[in-house]
This record gives structure tokens, sequence and C-alpha cells, in this order.
């Protein structure tokens, strides 16, 4: 019986096959090590993170997603003697407040997220109460609260701030606060859902599901870190899993319909606050590094507030004068505290500056200004922020709660 020959060619193919599905079994072997060790890495490291701030001081809520526990008093939250207080109302304030406004006093309510809470500082230092202190009539309710959306902070207001009579509403708002009103869920944590159907605003996604706060934040830490695997990266690119094309028409699609959304929210607290004879003022608080979502959502409130005759403060281009250095010093740096994105918050410095430009937009208004009853809108002219003089150093990443 003879034997086929095998030609010079076939045996280099075979060769070169022999060598090339080995050197793809070591790569398959190697991106399984790599993958199961990244993996369990990730999870190690998400299940060990730094706690969010909010998980202290809050509970959850079953039209809100989470909000501040009544009566809290934790003497160093934020640090030695930085103090974290809340009233019976569960506001971020040292004593409650009566329905009424009290006789000689002008009642502020203040609406946002962390950074109107103060998160970083004591109950003396967030910018709201440092508003308070510029004028003696001057009474700041803080609705503050870590991590809101600002439907959420809509949704806490007409809830309970409506139950107290007041003169001004303060509704401040930093560019996360829209991007988190996108998603049933903040960090973990279960949040509500506004929308716009027929017409008329309407709340989704409540009562809001329990079982989310449960496993909170860390699964959520988990997740997000595993999708960013360089091998999850990888299989997403071969097999044009990349959704960063569609992503950016998605948010195009997204931030048009939370416009409606917002646009619906600020007509009923503009009713709402006329029908206490209350005036409603926008202000935007910029961040350590405002990107192009910033730019949007501050024009889309310029031409509302300018649309329907409300004041609009806008803070950015007054913290974009300031040089690096001392800009630096108005926001928290990287781990300066031992909390999941603590980072990029308002300092003292920087809560102080925020009160002072706030106030002297407050007096530039004639009608706002005839309710502070302690200074006249002409000290508007005169009126200078206060300067900080103290340097901190590293640059501040993004805040999250």
């Amino acid at each position: 019986m003879t034997v086929p020959a095998t030609s010079p060619a076939t045996s280099v193919r075979r060769l070169v096959a022999f060598v090339f599905y080995n050197i793809a079994a070591v790569l398959v072997l190697l991106l399984l090590v790599e993958g199961i060790a990244s993996i369990a890495y990730t999870v190690r490291d998400a299940f060990a993170a730094k706690p969010l701030a909010r998980a202290f001081h809050t509970e959850y809520d079953r039209d809100l997603g989470w909000v501040n526990r009544p009566s809290v008093y934790l003497s160093n939250m934020y640090g030695p003697g930085k103090y974290l207080r809340t009233n019976s109302q569960r506001f971020r304030n040292n004593t409650d407040f009566t329905k009424s406004v009290p006789p000689g006093k002008t009642r502020i309510i203040c609406s946002g997220d962390s950074f109107t809470l103060g998160y970083g500082v004591d109950n003396d230092h967030t910018w709201p109460q440092l508003l308070a202190s510029r004028a003696a009539d001057i009474e700041t309710v803080n609705m503050g609260q870590g991590g809101y959306g600002a439907d959420q902070a809509y949704l806490w207001y007409k809830r309970d701030g409506v139950k107290l009579d007041h003169d001004i509403q303060i509704f401040a708002f930093i560019a996360d606060d829209f991007r988190r009103m996108q998603s049933p869920t903040s960090f973990g944590y279960g949040k509500p859902m506004l929308v716009v159907e027929n017409g008329q605003l309407v709340t989704k996604n409540v009562p809001v599901p329990l079982l989310v706060q449960v496993w909170s934040p860390n699964l959520a830490r988990a997740q997000a870190a595993l999708l960013n695997l360089s091998t999850m990266r990888l299989l997403r690119s071969v097999f044009r899993l990349d959704p960063s094309a569609a992503a950016t028409q998605t948010r195009k699609e997204s931030n048009q319909e939370t416009s409606l959304v917002l646009s619906h929210m600020l007509d009923d607290l503009v009713a709402t606050n006329r029908a206490k004879n209350s005036f409603l003022v926008l202000a935007y608080l910029p961040t350590r590094d405002e990107g192009e979502s910033g730019a949007y959502w501050r024009k889309f409130l310029a031409e509302y507030a300018h649309q329907h005759g409300l004041l609009y403060l806008d803070l950015t281009d007054d913290f974009r004068r300031l040089p690096p250095q001392q800009l630096d010093q108005f926001f928290i740096a990287s781990g300066a505290l031992d909390f999941t994105g603590a980072a990029g918050h308002y300092t003292e410095a920087g809560n102080a500056f925020s009160a002072d430009l706030i106030y002297r937009g407050l007096l530039a208004n004639p009608e706002i200004a005839a309710k502070l009853r302690s200074r006249s809108a002409s000290d508007a002219a005169t009126f200078r922020p206060a300067m900080p003089v103290r340097a901190n150093s590293p640059e501040a990443g993004k805040p999250v709660d």
C-alpha cells in the first residue's frame, strides 16, 4: 500500500495552523485568567469602596426614594466638628419652622441637591445658612438632599415645602441634576420618575422599589466597574456593541424629554409660588469641571427665566473668572473626605462665595430686594463677595452624592 506523499506546501500550512491554534488557545486562556481576576478584583473593590454620605442621615421614602431622617445629629459627619443636624421636619436646619413666617423675617426655601444640602461642611457653613447670615431678617429653609435629581427636589418641595409659608423659593441646580431625572435609579438607590402624559406631569416608579435600596450602592458600583473592564470593552468593539454613537443620539432625545418635564415642573413652581405670594428664583451652581451638558441646561434655564419674568442667577462666570489656585480652594479636594463622591463639592469658602453672589443677585432685583428689609436694592452696586484667603490643592473630581 502506498502512502500519498505530503507536499511541502501542505506541511507548511499544517504547521502554521498548529502554531496559530496554539497561540489562540494561549490568548483565550490568558483572557479568561485576566477576566476572572479582573472581575474578582473589581467586585472586591466595589464592595470595599467608601460609603455614600447619604446613607448616614437618610432613610427610605416611598415617594422620593430617600429623605433625611428627622432630628438627626452627627457631630463629626464630615470631619472633626463638621456636624450635620436635621430638624424634626427633616430639613438641614438646627431648629424647626412654624407654618407662618415669623414677624420681621423674610423666609427663603432653598431647594436642590447635595450642593444645597452643604455636603462636606457643617450646618453653619452651607450656602443657605450663610445666606441667612447676610441679613438679620432672612430665614432660610435648607431643602437640599444628597444625590437628588431636580425631579426629587421638586417633589419634596411639593409634598413638604409648600406646608410652610415663604417669601422666596430658590431652586438651585447643577448639571447632574438633569441627568438624574432621566433614570429610575441613582447610584443604586431607587427614585421616582416624572413624565408628561396628555400635557400633565405624572409621577412614575412609585412607590419607589425598596429592593433596590437594600442592595445599593455596592452592586451598582460593581455593575458599572464590570462594564468598564477592558475585556468587556473589547467584546463590545468586536461585536459592534459599542453604544457611544447611539448614546449621543439617545442623550439628545433624553434631554428633549427632560426639557419638557422641566418646563412643566417650573410652570407648576411658578404657579405655586405666586399663589403663596412668593418669588421663584432659579440658580445654577457650577461644578469644578463644567461640561457641555452644563452649557445646555444653563441656556435652557436662562431662556425659561426670561420668558417667564423670573430672576435667574448663574454663578458660572463668577467662578470662571477666578485664578485656578483661588478656584481650587472652593472645592473639596480628592481624598479629603472618606466618602464616595465627596470631591468636587463646595468647601466653606465655596459656600460663602456662592451665598454672597446669590445675596447680591437678590438685592439687584427691586421686587425681591423689597422683601429683604435690612438692605436696599442700591446696596447691590457696592456689595462685593468675600474672597477666600487660604489655598487648597489637588484638583477635585466629579461629585456623586
